[in-house]
C-alpha cells in the first residue's frame, strides 16, 4: 500500500483535481451564458437598466466563479494538508481594519455624493442654456408682434380708407381696407384681425376671429383708446378652445377718436411648439410659461403632462412647495437654481427667468429622478469599486493571517505538487480566456497553445505543439516573430509591441507582449507571450487621424483667417489669417504679436474690451468690425465673429476674420453716388416747381385778358373752357387745348414743355397772343 506521499500518487490526484475543476468551470460558465443573459432581457426593457444589470451579473459572475474556484481548490489541494495552528490576531489588526473599512465606506458615500451633485449642476448648465435661448425667442417673437403694430399705428393709408369707409360711406374703401387688413395678416403670420371702433364696437372681423370679445378685452380697448397705446392682451382661450394672444392697436394717425386694430395670435401656431421642444432626450425636461393671475397662479401654454392646461390651469399661489409660487414669491430666486415641487406634485429643480415686456415667467425644469438615474451608473461603479476594494482589504488580511499558517508548512515537496497543481489550473483557465496566450521552447516550438490561440490560427492544438512559428505563418511573419522570441530571451527583458499578421479570419493586429520564460533556478528555458486583437480598435486610430487630416486640410486651405486667441495672444492661427494682415508665416503672428499688435491705435481698446467681455463669460459671441493693421503699416477694415470656448481647460475665444476692405470701400461708393442723385433730383423738384407757377401765371394773364376784351365788347381771344362746368369729356379737350397753347404736354406727369421752354421760361408771351388775336 504506497504511502500518501508517493510523488505518482501525489501528481494522479492533481491531475484528477484540475480535471474536475476545469469540468466544473466549464459547466457553471455555459449554464450561466445561456440562462442569464435570456433572463437580464426578459426582465429589463429599459437600455439604462439592462447595461447596470449587465454590469452586476459581470460582478455576481466573478465572485460566485471565485467563490467556486477557491472551494475547489482548497478541496482538492488542501485534502492532505495537516491542520496548522494559526495564532491568534492582535485587537490592534482587527481595529487598523474596522477603520480602514469605515474609511473606505465614508470615501465611497462622499464619491456618490459628489457624483449626484456633479450630474445636478450640469443639468442645471443645461437648464440655463435652455432657459435662455427659450427666453430671447419669446422676446425676439414679441418685439417682431409689436414691430408689426407699430407699423399699422401709424399707418396713414389705413385711417384714410377708414374715414372715406365711415364718414363718406364709400364701400369701395371698406372692401379696400378690409382687403389691405387681410394682406397684412397672411404676411405677418397674425392668426385673425378685428376692426373697432373708438368705442370698442366691432366693425368687422376676418376669417378665424373670435366670435366674441372678452371683456378684459374691451377694457384694454377703452385704456388704448385713451392712453393711444398698444397694448397686450395676456393669452386666453376664446370660444372654440383656441389659445389666443391680442394686440390692440391704436390709430395714431386719427387725430382724435382713433380706431382700433386687434391682431389675434394662435399661440399653438409658433410659441407653444418652440417651448415643447427640447434640445436633448429627456424624459422629464419641459419648458413652461405661467404668470400671476391675482392668489393663483394661471399657466399659459401646453404643458408635457397636461396638454389641455394652457390659459386654464389655475393653481393656488400659497401652494406648499410649489416652484412656480416660490418664484413669484421670492424675486430673488429668478435666475437661480429652485428645487422644489412642479404641478405634478414631483420634485424637480428649475430655472426661471422673466420675459421682459411681460409679466410671463419662463421656467424650465427636470425631474430629479431623471437626475440620479444618470448618476446612477457612476454611483453603482462607486459601490462595486468601493465593495471589490473592501473585499481586496479583507482578502489581504485573511492572506496576511495565512502566510502565517504557510510559514509553519514543513514539507516542501508537497508544496512544489500544490503549485504545479495551481499551474496546472491556471493553463486551464488561460483557454477560456479571448486573448492568445502561448509558450515556446529555446528551439521556437510552441509548447503551450491555448484554445483563443488555436482559434485564430485555424488549427486544433494538437497540431500546433511542436511545431514552430514556419507551419503557422507565411514565411515573412514566421521570421519576424522567431527574430522577436529570440530577442527577447537574450536580452532577458519583456518587451510588447504591435503584430499584424495573416489568421483564419484575415489579416489581423495584435498587441503583443513577449517575456522570458524562466525555470525555478531562474535559467531562461524558453518565451511566453499573450496577444491581444487590437484591429477594431487601429482601425477606428486610422479613421479618426483621417477625419482628423481632412479637418486640417479645410482649416488649413480656407480663405478666411481662422485664430484662437488666449490671455490676448494667438495660440493659433492659418494662414488666411496671415495672409490677411500681409505675413507669410503663421509662425510670425503665434510667436511674436499680441492682438493689440494688430489693431489700429483708434480701435485698440473696443477690441481688448470685447475680448475681455467674452472671456469673462459677459457674452457668448460677438460679431463687430475694426481697422485691422497690416504688416506694411497701412490699416486694413476687417470683420471679426468670435465665441468663448475652453482650451486646455482655460478660457478662450475661438471665431474667424475677414478681409472687408473692398466691401468698404464699395459701400462709401455707393452713399457718394445716392448723396449725388438726391441732389440731383432735388433740383429738378425746384425746377418742376417754378414752371408749374409761370404756367399758373399765364392761365391768370389769359383771364384778365378775356375779361378786358369782354368789358370792350369784344369776342374773348382765349378760350378757358376747363375752367367752366361742363362735362369731363369737355374739360379734357380744353385742358389739353390750353396746354398745348402753353407749350405744356398734358401727358407728362411735370406738365412742363421742353420744346416751347425758350418762350415760356424767358418770359415772351407776344407770338401766343398774336396767334390767338
Amino acid at each position: 500500500m504506497q504511502s500518501n506521499n508517493d510523488p505518482s500518487n501525489s501528481a494522479q490526484v492533481s491531475r484528477k483535481s484540475v480535471l474536475a475543476v476545469v469540468l466544473v468551470y466549464a459547466i457553471f460558465a455555459a449554464s450561466w451564458i445561456l440562462v442569464s443573459d435570456q433572463l437580464v432581457h426578459h426582465v429589463f426593457k429599459d437600455p439604462d437598466q439592462l447595461t447596470l444589470a449587465s454590469m452586476l451579473k459581470g460582478w455576481v459572475y466573478v465572485l460566485v466563479t471565485s467563490l467556486l474556484l477557491y472551494g475547489l481548490m482548497r478541496r482538492w489541494f488542501g485534502r492532505n494538508s495537516e491542520p496548522q495552528t494559526v495564532p491568534q490576531a492582535p485587537r490592534s489588526h482587527w481595529l487598523s481594519l474596522g477603520l480602514l473599512i469605515v474609511a473606505i465606506l465614508a470615501l465611497m458615500a462622499a464619491s456618490a455624493a459628489l457624483t449626484i451633485e456633479q450630474h445636478t449642476q450640469e443639468e442645471f448648465g443645461r437648464l440655463q442654456a435652455v432657459a435662455g435661448l427659450k427666453s430671447r425667442q419669446i422676446s425676439d417673437w414679441l418685439t417682431e408682434r409689436r414691430g408689426d403694430a407699430d407699423f399699422i399705428q401709424t399707418s396713414e393709408f389705413i385711417i384714410d380708407l377708414y374715414h372715406r369707409w365711415q364718414i363718406d360711406g364709400d364701400l369701395q374703401s371698406a372692401e379696400r381696407l378690409q382687403s389691405r387688413l387681410e394682406q397684412f395678416r397672411k404676411s405677418w403670420g397674425v392668426t385673425a384681425i378685428s376692426l373697432l371702433r373708438p368705442d370698442g364696437e366691432r366693425l368687422w372681423r376676418s376669417a378665424k376671429a373670435p366670435a366674441t370679445l372678452l371683456p378684459e378685452l374691451l377694457k384694454l380697448t377703452e385704456l388704448s383708446t385713451k392712453s393711444r397705446q398698444i397694448q397686450l392682451v395676456n393669452p386666453y382661450r376664446d370660444d372654440s378652445g383656441r389659445v389666443l394672444l391680442d394686440l390692440v392697436v391704436p390709430l395714431t394717425a386719427q387725430p382724435v377718436a382713433a380706431p382700433l386694430i386687434v391682431l389675434h395670435i394662435d399661440l399653438s401656431e409658433w410659441l407653444f411648439p418652440v417651448l415643447e421642444s427640447w434640445p436633448v432626450a429627456s424624459g422629464s425636461g419641459e419648458t413652461l410659461l405661467f404668470r400671476r393671475a391675482g392668489d393663483e397662479i394661471l399657466y399659459l401654454n401646453r404643458l408635457r403632462f397636461r396638454p389641455d392646461a394652457a390659459a386654464s390651469l389655475r393653481l393656488p399661489l400659497n401652494t406648499p412647495n410649489l416652484l412656480a409660487g416660490k418664484a413669484l414669491q421670492s424675486p430673488v430666486s429668478l435666475d437661480n437654481i429652485l428645487e422644489a415641487k412642479d404641478y405634478r406634485n414631483v420634485s424637480v429643480i428649475g430655472l426661471v427667468q422673466a420675459i421682459s415686456g411681460t409679466d410671463w415667467l419662463l421656467l424650465t425644469k427636470l425631474d430629479k429622478v431623471e437626475i440620479y438615474s444618470k448618476a446612477r451608473s457612476e454611483v453603482v461603479w462607486i459601490v462595486c469599486v468601493g465593495s471589490l476594494t473592501i473585499f481586496i482589504v479583507c482578502a489581504g488580511f485573511y492572506l496576511l493571517r495565512q502566510s502565517q499558517s504557510l510559514a509553519l508548512a514543513t514539507a516542501v515537496q508537497k508544496a512544489q505538487a500544490e503549485r504545479l497543481r495551481a499551474l496546472d489550473l491556471l493553463a486551464a483557465i488561460s483557454d477560456l480566456s479571448v486573448d492568445a496566450i502561448y509558450a515556446k521552447d529555446l528551439d521556437g516550438r510552441y509548447i503551450l497553445f491555448n484554445t483563443a490561440a488555436a482559434n485564430f490560427v485555424g488549427k486544433p492544438v494538437e497540431e500546433v505543439i511542436g511545431q514552430d512559428d514556419s507551419a503557422l505563418f507565411p514565411p515573412h511573419q514566421a521570421e519576424h516573430l522567431k527574430e522577436f522570441s529570440r530577442r527577447v530571451m537574450a536580452e532577458n527583458i519583456t518587451l510588447t509591441e504591435e503584430e499584424t499578421l495573416d489568421t483564419q479570419f484575415g489579416s489581423r493586429t495584435f498587441l503583443t507582449t513577449k517575456g522570458p520564460l524562466c525555470d525555478a533556478n531562474g535559467k531562461t528555458i524558453g518565451v511566453f507571450g499573450i496577444s491581444r486583437d487590437i484591429t477594431e480598435r487601429k482601425q477606428a486610430e486610422l479613421k479618426l487621424r483621417e477625419s482628423e487630416a481632412r479637418f486640417r486640410g479645410l482649416v488649413e486651405q480656407s480663405l478666411a483667417g481662422i485664430y484662437i486667441i488666449q490671455d490676448a495672444r494667438f495660440v493659433y492661427v492659418n494662414p488666411g489669417f496671415a495672409r490677411i494682415f500681409g505675413y507669410q508665416r503663421t509662425e510670425d503672428i503665434i510667436d511674436g504679436k499680441t492682438v493689440a499688435d494688430l489693431v489700429c491705435p483708434q480701435d485698440r481698446q473696443m477690441v481688448l474690451e470685447n475680448l475681455r467681455r467674452r472671456i469673462d463669460g459677459e457674452i457668448e459671441d460677438l460679431n463687430y468690425r475694426f481697422e485691422g493693421l497690416h504688416h506694411n503699416g497701412q490699416s486694413i477694415d476687417v470683420e471679426v465673429h468670435g465665441r468663448s470656448f475652453d482650451y486646455k481647460n482655460r478660457p478662450a475665444v475661438i471665431g474667424f476674420i475677414l478681409d472687408v476692405s473692398a466691401r468698404k470701400a464699395a459701400e462709401d461708393q455707393l452713399n457718394l453716388q445716392a448723396a449725388e442723385l438726391k441732389a440731383r433730383n432735388d433740383e429738378l423738384e425746384r425746377f418742376n416747381r417754378a414752371m408749374v407757377g409761370r404756367e399758373l401765371d399765364m392761365v391768370n394773364l389769359k383771364q384778365q385778358v378775356n375779361e378786358l376784351s369782354a368789358q370792350l365788347g369784344r369776342q374773348a381771344p382765349y378760350t378757358l373752357a376747363f375752367l367752366s362746368t361742363q362735362s369731363e369729356s369737355a374739360v379734357g379737350h380744353d385742358f389739353a387745348e390750353v396746354h398745348t397753347e402753353s407749350g405744356l404736354d398734358p401727358l407728362k406727369p411735370d406738365g412742363i414743355s421742353v420744346s416751347n421752354a425758350d418762350g415760356l421760361m424767358g418770359g415772351d408771351t407776344s407770338v401766343a397772343e398774336e396767334d390767338r388775336l
